[in-house]
């Protein structure tokens, strides 16, 4: 209790929590008050990306930092405007959360005991331990599996959940992504190239819940139907410019 208490105490002074925001007007009020309710008092960045419900007028309501897009330019450019918001503020630690309601904002504490240990970036993982239970549907889970496969054999770094975006990280590592992270679908080429580049990366247990409102950005077919092609391209790219950057 002690060590959390002081995690705690820290959680005030020293942060910033990145949300990415897309059509999640029903679900954006519950996970910021969540967040207050943790006694969590980093400070809140949200990132609108040109959603088309209410959730730009919910947040200007919400004691939340507010930034946004005038259209939607995909996740991966939500998170790097965030990124690069927290960096220039001069945040020493970023967490990086959905605002679906899938990630406990209990769990950042772990997260963060996980960064004292030594890591540049901790990945709270569905896969493992008690989340394990967290149902994920047969072929994102399969999808899943080969992705961390390809980030083990090209980037030296064995994590089992690569598209959580249930994340803290050093300011060095906000630093970099938020001048190197990929437009959409993220996930595998970020731990590769992170992985290259031989940050610390470190993966822990993390209770998820499933989404009550809304729909995930992998359930539209035709992205899902690209995300796979584009991931293993972009892997690739990312392998050869650091492999050409060392000759």
């Amino acid at each position: 209790m002690e060590g959390l208490m002081g995690l705690r105490q820290d959680i005030d002074k020293e942060g910033a929590i990145v949300i990415p925001v897309f059509n999640e007007e029903k679900n954006l009020r519950a996970t910021v008050e969540e967040i207050r309710r943790e006694r969590i008092t980093w400070d809140i960045i949200t990132v609108d990306d040109g959603s088309t419900d209410g959730s730009r007028e919910l947040l200007e309501k919400l004691p939340v930092t507010v930034i946004s897009h005038p259209v939607n330019l995909g996740y991966g450019a939500a998170v790097q405007t965030g990124l690069r918001y927290a960096v220039a503020a001069g945040y020493g630690t970023v967490v990086l959360m959905d605002a679906d309601g899938q990630h406990v904002p209990s769990e950042i504490p772990n997260l963060l005991a996980a960064l004292e240990k030594g890591a540049d970036i901790v990945i709270g993982s569905r896969l493992l331990g008690s989340s394990a239970g967290y149902r994920i549907p047969f072929l994102r889970r399969m999808g899943i599996k080969f992705f961390s496969a390809l980030a083990e054999i090209l980037g030296g770094t064995k994590i089992y959940d690569v598209t959580s975006g249930f994340q803290a990280m050093r300011r060095n590592v906000a630093q970099f992504l938020a001048e190197e992270y990929p437009v959409d679908f993220p996930d595998a080429e970020v731990i590769i190239s992170l992985g290259l580049r031989k940050f610390r990366i470190a993966e822990i247990p993390a209770r998820f819940r499933r989404r009550e409102h809304g729909i995930s950005m992998y359930s539209n077919p035709i992205r899902a139907f690209y995300y796979p092609f584009k991931t293993i391209l972009a892997s690739f790219i990312v392998l050869l410019r650091i492999i050409r950057g060392k000759k």
